[in-house]
């Protein structure tokens, strides 16, 4: 395992992420107490990858901040105007570059991170280890299910009740609608579905114990969920459940007729 995370930790550094300064739209309300904010990553060689934090009202009124993005003064004040924030969550291997930045924003936030992350990453902020059980701070508005760690990849999967959404992160992308031939090129070549659906990368790492996907599949299955949203693509607003049954049927076969309410 420790290899693995080792070559896993040498990719991350070559690829190096840097935040689009120029592209800083405002956050956008989706639903009561639901937000995101949209912004782009410039990765080698010369490739724009689109990123999504989501906010996340709670019961007690304060923020949840999930899969932060780039931070600046703007962003922050934005924030801010919004409510305390008291979560900062990093829900899985990779989406924890900025968590440092809002964690030194917002001291009395408290970060919470995907399985085996603060192993992994000495120099990420002290955090609480994401479980399946939701957390106090935000009990009876998240629902949360992990899965992984496989080899030292996990990711943790949310429903916000209120709005009826599903948050993912890299499980699936959504990317289709690519500007530029060259990047709709290059993003295929490099194994992002044409449709919401896991990339090649989770296939062959987080998605490789098929006993394991099965259940998480099924358990997600049956939440009752109108709206998805992805870290990287288009949210998907119109048959949710349906979408996300077809995207993993290849993992939950059993699942994919069932009718689900609201979905």
């Amino acid at each position: 395992m420790s290899g693995q995370r080792s070559i896993l930790d040498r990719a991350m550094r070559w690829v190096a992420p840097t935040a689009v300064r120029s592209f800083a739209p405002p956050p956008r309300q989706l639903s009561d107490g639901l937000w995101i904010v949209d912004r782009r990553l410039s990765l080698p060689p010369g490739l724009i990858l689109p990123t999504r934090m989501t906010i996340m009202r709670l019961a007690s009124g304060a923020l949840a901040l999930h899969s932060p993005v780039a931070l600046d003064a703007d962003l922050a004040t934005a924030l801010r105007s919004l409510g305390d924030v008291v979560a900062i969550i990093a829900p899985n291997t990779f989406h924890y570059v900025f968590a440092a930045d809002y964690v030194a924003a917002f001291p009395a936030a408290c970060l919470f991170a995907a399985p085996g992350l603060a192993e992994r990453v000495p120099s990420l902020p002290a955090a609480v280890p994401l479980s399946d059980e939701a957390a106090p701070l935000w009990m009876g508005v998240l629902d949360q299910i992990v899965l992984g760690p496989v080899r030292g990849v996990s990711e943790v999967v949310f429903l916000h009740r209120p709005s009826r959404t599903l948050v993912l992160t890299d499980l699936a992308f959504n990317m289709s609608r690519i500007d530029g031939l060259r990047q709709r090129v290059a993003w295929r070549l490099f194994g992002v579905p044409p449709s919401i659906g896991p990339s090649r990368t989770a296939r062959l790492i987080l998605l490789r114990d098929p006993t394991l996907v099965r259940r998480f599949v099924e358990r997600v299955s049956a939440w009752s969920f109108e709206r998805i949203i992805v870290a990287h693509g288009e949210i998907v607003e119109h048959e949710a459940g349906a979408e996300f049954r077809r995207a993993f049927a290849r993992y939950g076969r059993q699942t994919r007729h069932a009718g689900l309410p609201g979905c």
